[in-house]
């Protein structure tokens, strides 16, 4: 005190504030014989003080772990977990909300913003779409090459099924959309499994719809393409999703409803016919050639009607043909006598098989019995 007072001998006062700032008792001048002793500390034992109960815990060490969600759909009952109350009271939550979303038709659900997006992306969209009106070719081009697009893949998800949607009377719209997904499936840069609940059901419409665009479009064309779409999109994402290919192969066979009669579903017999054709031999088998009986019925058709009937019986024709080459492809005339009825065949088909056999002989001597 001294020293930061700077007084040239020490005092009684600042001897006095020395002891308060120290927090000792203060002495007078009187009793210098007192010594000063500061209040003893209290022993802890460490032991017991591990042991005991302490209210706050101490804080923990800012870190990650890993632990299971779920093994095989089952959440473990550990204690990262959510207990079973919680969960309890989080499905009966899910479910008053599914009840409020079914009652009002107000709500909308998947709600896509805009605004979230970066400005980049929002010009990228809006050039891309029209694009497809104008160059379609350079803008799926674009789709299938650039990378960086993952964010914009529920837009253009979204676009796509409602252009399908509002032009099933414009087989050519249906097909630059068909390419656009065929481009997003081919783009290697981004993830459409998230997707594909709304991408499918819009291709297999393609297929199977039972009229698309006017009496003069090609939806022939249209069937052919989508078919290859589906089969690669079942290609590329079959081993993520097991049940993927049977979902469709199922969808195309009520497509082969061959008993309904009627001229006006000769479009969506043929869809199905080329859909499953697409997936190769075993599929003609299992599900094409018990239905082979039906060209004798389209042969007898062929001589009542005329105009469009006749041509839609005719690529029908030329697609269970396709369905017969695709299965005797690579087969020899040994294994055909096998596997095939040949008098029921011949019956059926006549000499229309003939060429397809051809190409799949290679000795001189099936071809001369042939």
């Amino acid at each position: 005190m001294q020293r930061h007072t700077k007084r040239p001998r020490r005092i009684l006062h600042s001897s006095s504030v020395n002891l308060a700032l120290a927090c000792l008792q203060r002495r007078n001048s009187s009793v210098t014989n007192t010594p000063l002793v500061s209040k003893q500390t209290k022993n802890v034992d460490l032991n017991a003080l591990l042991s005991c109960e302490i209210p706050i815990p101490p804080p923990s060490e800012i870190g990650m772990t890993l632990h299971w969600l779920a093994v095989d759909g089952v959440q473990p009952s550990s204690f990262l977990n959510p207990q079973e109350e919680q969960n309890y009271s989080v499905r009966n939550r899910k479910e008053t909300l599914d009840e409020s979303i079914r009652d009002s038709s107000s709500i909308a659900l998947r709600q896509l913003l805009p605004r979230l997006v970066s400005d980049e992306l929002q010009l990228y969209f809006s050039r891309i779409t029209h694009a497809l009106a104008s160059r379609p070719e350079v803008a799926i081009s674009r789709l299938a090459n650039d990378a960086g697009i993952q964010e914009l893949v529920p837009f253009f998800t979204r676009y796509i099924t409602r252009s399908i949607h509002q032009s099933m009377n414009n087989s050519e719209q249906c097909r630059i959309m068909i390419h656009c997904i065929d481009a997003l499936v081919r783009n290697r840069n981004i993830h459409l499994e998230l997707h594909l609940d709304q991408l499918l059901p819009s291709i297999l419409t393609c297929i199977v719809a039972k009229r698309i665009g006017s009496l003069d479009d090609n939806h022939w064309l249209l069937r052919d393409e989508a078919s290859e779409v589906l089969v690669r999109t079942c290609s590329l994402f079959g081993e993520k999703y097991g049940n993927l290919r049977s979902k469709v192969i199922q969808t195309l066979c009520r497509a082969l409803d061959l008993q309904s009669g009627g001229d006006g579903k000769l479009g969506k017999w043929y869809g199905g016919i080329v859909g499953l054709t697409m997936f190769g031999r075993s599929a003609v088998e299992s599900f094409i050639l018990p239905l082979v009986e039906i060209w004798v019925t389209w042969e007898n058709s062929l001589k009542e009607k005329d105009g469009e009937i006749v041509f839609g019986l005719e690529r029908c024709q030329d697609a269970l043909l396709y369905a017969m080459a695709v299965y005797l492809r690579g087969m020899n005339t040994v294994e055909q006598s096998k596997l095939l009825d040949s008098h029921k065949i011949s019956e059926v088909f006549g000499d229309q098989l003939i060429p397809l056999q051809i190409n799949n002989t290679s000795s001189d001597y099936a071809t001369c019995f042939i």
